[in-house]
């Protein structure tokens, strides 16, 4: 094992862990409810926006020292979590599959898995509310992560690949769907600890920008295996976006020059960590295992 993937390894297992205690349920009304948050947030991720978050903290801090950020880490994968629920309801993706196993709508039924989306969210506001963070510093983080995630980022790329008959398929629109359905939640993983700490608004504009490419490299190669990986190493069903005329990258591209469009996001995001004055090593290492997830 490599010591970035020994990092990755050991950053997963305390996000893991701290995930694991907070879904303690109050009494037998909402106890499936419980169960249900708990089921799909602990069904094996990488947890890799929450490590994001980590790392770039480490970075910033130049300490090891997660108690503070944990519940942020948190916050953001159960946001992460939830988008993925309602992403596979038959009303939007209709998927089967997530992680590896059933999605949380086949294993329960739609409407609990509406609900768990539901309260996944809101648990996050709250689970973002508690940390140990200076006050002003803290709703700066929250404000921006919820731009992040409302009807400026997340939920605008989900509404735009959802209702894509009412825009023109054209690279312009392949762009707006995925810089907000995936790439704005990675920013934020690389942007708000910037927020959380009151750093220069210099840092905190490159580290958006270090994002938002390491966002759009993460949904380039992700096309790219939904056509050339298997149900099995991905834990999800492949070639559905194929099969539901979804706009991806494989629609405009071939799988080459998509890789070429990868590589130069890579080549930008490196472009960009040089100009951070920290140590960025570990963050260096993370985009390329992004990049090298397509061969």
């Amino acid at each position: 094992m490599s010591d970035f993937n020994l990092i990755v390894k050991e950053r997963k297992e305390i996000i893991d862990n701290y995930l694991l205690s907070l879904f303690k349920n109050d009494n037998k009304y909402n106890n499936t409810l419980y169960e249900c948050m708990e089921y799909a947030v602990m069904a094996g991720g990488k947890r890799l926006r929450p490590i994001i978050v980590m790392l770039v903290w480490e970075m910033l801090t130049g300490e090891k020292e997660y108690k503070k950020i944990l519940p942020i880490a948190a916050s953001v994968e159960m946001v992460h979590t939830y988008s993925l629920i309602h992403d596979d309801l038959p009303c939007m993706d209709n998927d089967d599959l997530r992680r590896g196993k059933p999605t949380l709508h086949k294993k329960h039924n739609e409407a609990v898995a509406v609900l768990a989306g539901d309260a996944l969210f809101s648990y996050a506001l709250e689970m973002f509310l508690i940390a140990d963070i200076k006050h002003e510093n803290l709703l700066n983080g929250l404000k921006y992560f919820l731009q992040c995630v409302g009807p400026k980022g997340i939920v605008a790329g989900q509404f735009v690949d959802t209702e894509i008959e009412k825009f023109s398929r054209d690279e312009e629109t392949l762009h707006y769907i995925h810089n907000h359905k995936t790439a704005t939640l990675i920013e934020a993983c690389f942007a708000i600890p910037a927020l959380l700490l009151g750093s220069n608004e210099s840092d905190f504009e490159k580290l958006k920008e270090l994002g938002r490419k390491s966002g759009l490299l993460f949904q380039i190669i992700d096309d790219i295996l939904d056509i050339e990986s298997n149900e099995k190493t991905l834990g999800k069903s492949t070639a559905k976006d194929i099969e539901q005329n979804k706009l991806t990258y494989m629609t405009f591209y071939s799988p080459d020059r998509a890789k070429e469009l990868a590589l130069k996001q890579y080549e930008e995001a490196i472009d960009i960590i040089q100009t951070l004055d920290f140590d960025t090593n570990i963050i260096e290492k993370l985009i390329t295992y992004f990049k090298k997830r397509a061969k």
